[in-house]
């Protein structure tokens, strides 16, 4: 069973690893990790945005009708 993460937790982890990548000593390995990692939480949350868009406008043409 997958586990769903919500919008604030990836949001949070997003927020750590921009910390993470603006320090000075990172290592070149350790910010490629980051930065992937950056990228994948980055489309989980457009994705998350996405359906929460949809069901605004579904529940919107529900109560408009």
């Amino acid at each position: 069973m997958t586990k769903k993460i919500d919008y604030q937790t990836l949001s949070a982890e997003l927020d750590a690893i921009m910390a993470e990548l603006q320090k000075d000593n990172l290592d070149v390995d350790d910010a490629l990790k980051h930065y992937e990692r950056g990228l994948e939480l980055v489309k989980q949350l457009e994705s998350y945005l996405t359906t929460a868009e949809n069901k605004i406008t579904e529940l919107k043409a529900t109560f408009n009708k």
